[in-house]
């Protein structure tokens, strides 16, 4: 057998491996990627239970507060709508477990496949050089480069909201909601804006929501308590976190 047959044996030998290698991390992928979304859709699930019962609860403390107390003026919740971030109240985001895990089965899906497909051109390159002459070198071959694309802000979702009287303070309380494909939100406090019955601002509360760190699909109560609120006819919900006003639109469930 000659040297040009020894070497084409084995260069058929190892494609034969390579392609071996590149099905196996294929199928690993496509099952890592039926895990994640089957985690996923429970995550969201569980998520939307969750909701539910903290909206339930919220909905029997109010309704809890108001036996036995004398008839007062309704307050209106202002609804919160999505707005720039100069605008005095706007909302803002949070963070979850299924979107870590669905990207991390997309990566290994295509991790699996570029490192297979590199490595099988890699081959049939080296393969190809071994009987062809040489190219001569390009010279001043410009580098191409590319821009970074920034990602974009996910707002946060108000999905439950109530509100109570204690004497002269306002208690509000809600359940925020950072969506899967929103970014981490850290250190998030709720304030609450106070408006008389004629539109005028009367004054403001602000409370930190807890835990410090909300990541992408996670959810969150928060409960804020304003004194001098007697004569208020209305308030406005809005998020901030350290760099400032957190936009956030409502999700809230309409009976």
């Amino acid at each position: 057998m000659t040297a040009a047959s020894e070497e084409r044996a084995a260069t058929d030998k190892e494609m034969s491996i390579l392609l071996v290698v590149t099905l196996v991390s294929m199928l690993l992928a496509l099952v890592m990627t039926v895990i994640a979304w089957r985690v996923a859709r429970e995550e969201r699930r569980r998520s939307e239970a969750r909701v539910a019962a903290l909206a339930a609860d919220i909905q029997t403390a109010v309704a809890a507060s108001a036996v036995g107390m004398r008839a007062e003026p309704r307050l209106r919740a202002v609804t919160p709508t999505p707005i720039s971030s100069g605008d005095l109240f706007a909302a803002g985001p949070s963070a979850a477990s299924s979107r870590s895990v669905i990207v991390i089965g997309v990566g290994l899906f295509v991790f699996a496949t570029a490192a297979a497909l590199a490595v099988v051109l890699s081959s049939g390159l080296r393969s190809r050089t071994a009987t062809a002459p040489a190219a001569p070198a390009l010279q001043n071959q410009p580098t191409p480069t590319t821009g970074a694309n920034p990602t974009s802000s996910v707002p946060l979702e108000l999905v439950a909201l109530g509100h109570q009287r204690d004497g002269d303070r306002l208690i509000v309380r809600g359940v925020i909601r950072n969506p899967s494909s929103g970014g981490r939100t850290d250190r998030l406090t709720a304030v609450v804006f106070l408006f008389d019955r004629d539109g005028g601002f009367v004054t403001s509360g602000r409370a930190s929501i807890e835990p410090a760190v909300l990541p992408p699909g996670g959810e969150s109560t928060f409960l804020v308590t304003v004194p001098g609120a007697a004569d208020v006819g209305r308030y406005r919900v809005s998020f901030r976190s350290d760099s400032g006003i957190v936009p956030h639109v409502d999700r809230r469930t309409r009976s």
